[in-house]
């Protein structure tokens, strides 16, 4: 309810005030003055003496002209009866008069009434922006006036009578007296539902029926318009069948017992207009009489199914709302829940409503404004604010969706939504009926392009066929992997329209986290959003910053978010990663980073939810995509965090225990569930004598579950160890080295567990990895370790010159290698295999397949292997010979971006502790599973011992976060291969020295490369200054527990969900720090100074500022940066107070004085620079100028152009006047004419590569030979089995067609579209010569094919003139021909 007072009282800085508000004018009369105390008569009945005085005063204090009810059975006259039977409003407000309700009434009446009587009062000159104040009682005066109240008393009144319903509490609490009023309340949607505008003459007097959050025609009664006595049971508006509401091709009519309504016209050609279209926005808007345009009334009303059970017992869970109406209808009475239970609590039988309420703010730092004057209509009444509000503008962001769609699968409303926005068309524009044959993905897009609203338009990227195919399953997951849903908001330049333009990325696939397991991906959605606090958003504000950020805060955290049939609710956000936009339009080019937020959401409620009265806190685990059950948000936290069920978590901080659901977020693989025997709480972690936990982060396991792990995950051979979460624990759990038995169990211990976890439902027993220890290969040096690599050398120039010497070595040899292996197409595709990114296998295991797109695979490496596998060569495709130049050519611009410094004997690896004891302090453990092979040094050993290494820990700021140590082998560690293994023995944990490390998954840079070990020097733990006793940073304080206690709310999940999200989403500065900390450091030509010391300790606190609530605000920054900047090392700017310049080494040369000194400049414009640029010119040299032209490709064509007639007969036909295209003629010009205007259309296309791609490639296939001519022949060429995998004869014609017409114009545009076609016939004209036909595979079969080094070798060697002698065991058959031993 906070964030709801906090809205309001937003509105009361525009203009608002209460109505109690000392401003409001003398004749006002409180409403609250009015009895409100039922009182019981002498038998112990009610006295209705007080009612009727108190339905007299309430009826002409707004001169309702109320009517008690007609003691007679005579009809009256006509005419005299009004819209509305007023009579029966005596019998309602009686009983709720008696119920205690009176207060509640008078209040809600109140406020709605004076807002709509402030659309009554007259404006000055007419002026339609002029908002006059409300200075007069909101009495009716005319007709439509008391229309419009009566419109007002019976939303609350039906509000009311409907909340008497019994529902379960959060935390599965007893159903109570006071927990069994609640009720479904009315929706959103059905206040969002306006009538369409029409232009009227001006002083027209049509009866206004303002949409309504409570409406009770849009809650399914109907009236008749002679009196008739109230249903003592809430009818039931029964769906009809599928088959009857949704025809093929026809839309599902509503018929009213006065006039026939049709559904809205969004995706029909059908003219008619509904009065209610279907809208997901969350507001209404109530036009002022004085306005040009207004509402109709309704003239449509649902009908009502007076047969419909009653009871509880008796109805059945439908599997659908009516329509966006339901929808809506129950997102209001979630909001409205916590409203009732509010006033509730503050109505005093003897006293009336207090006007506000204040939480207790000692132990929180954001002010909390009161509430009051709050109605179910002011949640999302548009009108309190004029049309460039903020608050308008961003509930304008969510388009709608038609009703036809709402049974239309999640998957189709995704994609029909994404092509319509990205092609900026309405939704109400597509002529489109939902149809299951949609469901096929390759029909639901070539449906959408045949819309006329489409002609002319690119369309976006195609969401990837298996995430689709996921997404239909049921349950929007495959195998191991879990549909996203993901959206993007961009700000909206425009001064008028939605605050944010929205974007639905395509559907993709990921790994799971533990809520998409537990209650399904298609539950939660990602958005990422600007930072309210970026120079654009601040531009809008107009002077007012807070206002609009206040406004994103409420409207993200207070929801609901209705999209797509499904209302969400916010509950986590992060940082997003900053996105990098290229502004041409400049004096000077710039790219611009723009600060953009993560925000997660989870769907409360849907149109294709399951509708029960069955009560429930936590929905089922493995329902379907289309049956999920009602679940509030704030029961997702509490079954994550368990905060309702232990005291323990209660006391947390609010902004710990808000960074703790970020855990329940982290994208896993599930593999072993543990029963509760199996697992070990240990009581207390390792300390040493001072009190430092040893062991932060790491715990060991069994090593028959580690097992049981490797084998759900596929691994080769049993790790060391997982990174991963396991109930509340988070870390690194290592295999316990003295464990042989077969027994399976795990242990967590305090450092691990970040909330109390009872551990009863199996997904928090579930141990869930995030990465394995692996493999260990040689490291590139950080570009952060090299200014303290100089600091601490004994002789820094010989320090700076090894650094040089390894970045040119590793250069020239990566460039030699490469150029070697283009020598041979088989050489070369090892060469591919061996320098492509990690990543590849696991994408070709997941998939099943090499990741595809259009005509080629998808990376550039695939592609190379794709082209050489088929027979051409890189030097003689320019095709491939650019593929191969521009990879090498990315890789050296990286190499001199980064300055990534490859180190031979140098590796990454986890950093765990010895919990056997055996490693004293500073001694440190590494082995290897297989050689650790440096060929520049010949090093190759399987474990380091007797010698000194370096350990660090990225990102590194003071000098003593590298560390020189003692490397020892012991037989005891001897199994946990391919980690770094730290004694637990001293006083401060080693992984404490790093950075500030730790051993919950933190990886260690290790070298002992001995040119660089025996030039270093350790520096001492440096005595940092206390940035909060000096008052640079402060923390802000207050529990979970505080925050329930004081708020008073009953929605605390709000409460909480509010001062997290706005102290998260504050402008976090430690990038900004960190950037400083570089440009000062290089100017001061230091890194352990005292300015570097502070930097550094500031930002060390700023790493953790959202978990510890640590405050330092951007004012706190400047005032420390103006003192700093007096310290930098140019005394010019010093004396300005300017900020340091950037180092020599961010820009492209060198343009400081005399010859570069500091290492990093030294290693860019010294070594990096003149190596890269001249490898890479000599590589250009070797590889020459390669052609465009591949005779073997045009063949295939040539054959059918010969059945042309000869040229000189159709030229001298032609002459003649007797010319007549013979039929293959017919079929090429007009194949020639198709692919010109495919062709022509990849050239004019704008759009990003990828879209263009595939906009091009999908009417590409659609070439189909010409119905001009009737030839079973050509019609024979498109055999189906063929076509379908893209080798038909028709296919293999249009691609060899194609190269011969572009080959030279537009050379990629053939192997995109049709590069598979194009190898394809590479390879049967290399086959042909070799005697032997080409080989196809599968495509899991090829994704795991590897070329053979000592084969490649083997054919290398005979080419060159060499002899290739096999070893004795490879002779025997002992050892298979696998790179796996290469």
């Amino acid at each position: 309810m906070e964030s709801t007072r906090r809205s309001h009282t937003s509105n009361q800085r525009h203009g608002y005030r209460p109505a109690s508000s000392p401003e409001s004018s003398p004749e006002q009369l409180p409403v609250t003055s009015l009895p409100a105390t039922p009182r019981k008569d002498g038998g112990g009945g009610h006295d209705d003496s007080q009612f009727a005085i108190w339905f007299l005063e309430f009826s002409n204090l707004y001169n309702l002209n109320l009517r008690r009810p007609n003691p007679s059975f005579l009809v009256e006259p006509a005419g005299v009866s009004s819209y509305y039977d007023d009579s029966s409003f005596y019998s309602r407000l009686r009983t709720q008069y008696h119920r205690g309700n009176a207060n509640i009434i008078l209040k809600l009446f109140e406020n709605d009434a004076r807002e709509i009587h402030s659309k009554w009062v007259k404006k000055p000159n007419g002026a339609p922006d002029v908002t006059p104040s409300v200075t007069s009682l909101p009495r009716a005066s005319t007709e439509p006036e008391r229309t419009s109240l009566l419109n007002c008393l019976a939303e609350i009144l039906d509000f009311l009578s409907r909340s008497e319903r019994p529902r379960r509490s959060v935390v599965d609490e007893p159903l109570s007296p006071s927990a069994s009023r609640h009720a479904k309340r009315p929706s959103p949607d059905e206040e969002c539902r306006q009538p369409p505008k029409s232009k009227r003459s001006k002083g027209a007097t049509t009866p206004l029926r303002p949409p309504s959050a409570l409406s009770r025609l849009d809650s399914g009664e109907v009236r008749a318009s002679t009196p008739v006595p109230e249903p003592t049971a809430p009818l039931v508006v029964r769906d009809a069948p599928y088959s009857q509401q949704h025809g093929t091709n026809e839309f599902p009519s509503t018929v009213s017992t006065s006039r026939s309504s049709f559904a809205p016209s969004v995706f029909s050609e059908a003219e008619g207009r509904s009065a209610f279209p279907a809208t997901q926005e969350t507001e209404i808007s109530v036009v002022a009489e004085s306005s040009q345009q207004r509402w109709k009334p309704s003239s449509s009303r649902p009908v009502v199914d007076s047969s419909a059970p009653s009871s509880s017992t008796e109805r059945t869970p439908k599997a659908s709302f009516n329509g966006q109406n339901g929808l809506q209808q129950d997102i209001t009475e979630s909001m409205l829940d916590n409203l009732l239970d509010e006033e509730r609590a503050n109505v005093s039988h003897t006293a009336t409503l207090p006007s506000s309420k204040h939480l207790d703010q000692k132990e929180f730092d954001h002010p909390v404004a009161p509430i009051d004057n709050i109605s179910p209509r002011k949640l999302y009444d548009t009108n309190s604010i004029d049309d460039t509000s903020f608050k308008k503008r961003l509930q304008a962001v969510w388009p709608a969706l038609p009703e036809h769609l709402q049974r239309a699968p999640l998957a189709v409303r995704w994609e029909i939504m994404r092509v319509a926005l990205h092609c900026g068309a309405r939704m109400e524009e597509l002529p489109i009926q939902y149809d299951p044959t949609l469901n096929d993905q390759a029909k639901l897009w070539d449906g959408l392009r045949s819309l006329p609203v489409f002609q002319g338009k690119s369309l976006p990227e195609k969401s990837k066929p298996e995430a689709w195919n996921a997404a239909m399953s049921g349950h929007f997951r495959s195998a191991d992997q879990v549909v996203i849903l993901c959206v993007s908001l961009t700000l909206n330049p425009a001064k008028a329209g939605p605050l944010f333009k929205l974007t639905l990325q395509p559907l993709r696939l990921d790994l799971p986290h533990r809520l998409d397991r537990r209650f399904g991906s298609d539950r939660f959605l990602e958005l990422i959003i600007p930072s309210p606090h970026i120079k654009d958003v601040k531009i809008l504000s107009k002077g007012n910053e807070s206002a609009i950020v206040d406004a994103i805060h409420n409207w993200l955290v207070e929801g609901p978010h209705v999209l797509l049939g499904r209302a969400w609710r916010s509950f986590c956000t992060k940082q997003a990663t900053p996105k990098k936009i290229h502004k041409d339009d400049t004096l000077r080019p710039e790219t611009v980073t723009i600060l953009q937020e993560r925000i997660y959401f989870f769907a409360e409620n849907g149109n294709d939810f399951v509708h029960t009265e069955l009560i429930q806190s936590v929905s089922p685990k493995g329902e379907s995509s289309n049956s999920h059950t009602k679940m509030k948000r704030e029961q997702l936290i509490d079954w994550l965090l368990q905060i309702q069920r232990s005291k323990k978590n209660q006391k947390q901080s609010v902004y710990k225990l808000f960074s703790r659901i970020a855990l329940g977020l982290s994208r896993t693989h599930p593999t072993i569930i543990l029963q509760p025997h199996q697992i070990r709480h240990r009581d207390q972690d390792i300390e040493s004598p001072t009190k430092k936990v040893m062991n932060d982060g790491i715990a060991r396991m069994s090593t028959a579950l580690a097992r049981q792990i490797r084998d759900v995950m596929g691994l080769d051979d049993i790790p060391a160890g997982y990174q991963g979460r396991f109930g509340s624990a988070k870390g690194f759990w290592i295999r316990d080295a003295e464990d042989i038995s077969d027994e399976v169990w795990i242990e967590t211990f305090p450092s691990q567990r970040k909330w109390e976890c009872d551990y009863e439902e199996e997904d928090h027993r579930t141990f869930e990895v995030r990465n394995a220890s692996k493999d260990l290969k040689s490291a590139s040096l950080n570009l952060q370790l090299l200014p303290i690599l100089e600091d601490r050398a004994i002789n820094p120039m010989a320090m700076k010159e090894q650094v040089g010497k390894f970045m040119k070595d590793s250069l020239l040899s990566e460039i030699e290698a490469q150029k070697e292996a283009m020598k041979d197409p088989a050489h070369f595709k090892l060469w591919v295999h061996e320098n492509a990114a990690p990543q590849r296998r696991q994408d070709r295991v997941r998939l099943g397949r090499i990741p595809w797109a259009c005509g080629l695979p998808v990376s550039r490496e695939d592609q190379m292997e794709l082209l050489l596998s088929q027979g051409f060569d890189p030097k003689k495709l320019e095709f491939l010979r650019k593929i191969a130049f521009g990879l090498r050519k990315d890789k050296c611009e990286e190499l001199q971006t980064r300055l990534n410094v490859k180190v031979g004997r140098s590796t990454y690896a986890y950093m765990v502790v010895d919990f056997s004891g055996v490693l004293k302090e500073d001694e440190v453990h590494l082995g290897f599973s297989s050689k650790f092979t440096d060929e520049q040094s010949g090093f190759s050993e399987t474990f380091l011992h007797g010698i000194d290494v370096l350990v660090a820990r990225t990102p590194a700021h003071y000098p003593s976060d590298i560390q020189r140590v003692k490397a020892v082998f012991k037989p005891e560690l001897g199994l946990l291969k391919n980690v770094i293994i730290f004694s637990t023995k001293g006083n401060i944990p080693l992984a404490d020295k790093l950075s500030g490390g730790d051993y919950d998954g933190d990886i260690a840079w290790v070298c002992w490369e001995p040119s660089i070990v025996n030039n270093f020097a350790n520096a001492p733990l440096p005595d940092v200054p206390d940035l909060f006793g000096s008052g640079v940073l402060s923390k802000v304080s207050g529990s979970y527990e505080h925050l329930s206690q004081s708020s008073g709310l009953k929605d605390v999940t709000t409460e909480f969900m509010d001062r997290a999200f706005r102290f998260n989403m504050e402008p976090s500065l430690l990038g900004t720090c960190t950037n400083y900390k570089e440009k000062l450091c290089y100017s001061r030509n230091s890194v352990q100074d005292e300015y570097a010391i502070f930097m550094s300790t500031l930002i060390s606190n700023l790493v953790d500022r959202a978990k510890q609530g640590i405050v330092f605000s951007e004012q706190d920054w400047d005032r420390q940066r103006r003192l700093l900047n007096a310290k930098q090392g140019d005394s010019r700017r010093a004396s300005k107070r300017l900020d340091p310049l950037q180092p020599q080494y961010k820009n492209n040369g060198w343009g400081g004085p005399g010859d570069p000194s500091h290492i990093i400049d030294y290693v860019k414009f010294v070594v990096g620079k003149p190596t890269v640029e001249r490898e890479l010119e000599k590589l250009n040299r070797y590889l020459g100028q390669a052609e465009h032209f591949d005779k073997d490709l045009v063949r295939f064509f040539e054959f059918f152009e010969k059945l042309k007639r000869p040229y000189e007969l159709r030229k001298k036909d032609e002459e003649a006047g007797k010319f007549k295209k013979s039929t293959w003629e017919t079929v090429l010009d007009e194949l020639k004419k198709n692919i010109d205007k495919v062709a022509a259309e990849w050239s004019d296309s704008r759009d990003d590569f990828e879209i263009k791609r595939e906009n091009t490639y999908d009417k590409w296939c659609n070439i189909r030979p010409t119905d001009k001519v009737a030839s079973r022949t050509v019609q024979s060429l498109c055999e189906t089995t063929l076509r379908d995998v893209g080798l038909s004869q028709w296919d293999l014609l249009k691609a060899s067609y194609c190269f011969k017409l572009y080959f030279k114009r537009n050379p990629a545009f053939p192997w995109y579209i049709a590069g598979y076609q194009l190898a394809y016939l590479k390879s049967i004209a290399v086959s042909r010569g070799r005697n032997a036909p080409p080989i196809l595979l599968t495509p899991e079969m090829y994704a795991g094919t590897r070329p053979d080094g000592k084969f490649v070798r083997a054919v290398a060697a005979l080419h060159d003139g060499r002899r290739f002698e096999q070893m004795g065991d490879e002779a025997e058959g002992a050892e298979s021909f696998s790179d796996e031993d290469v």
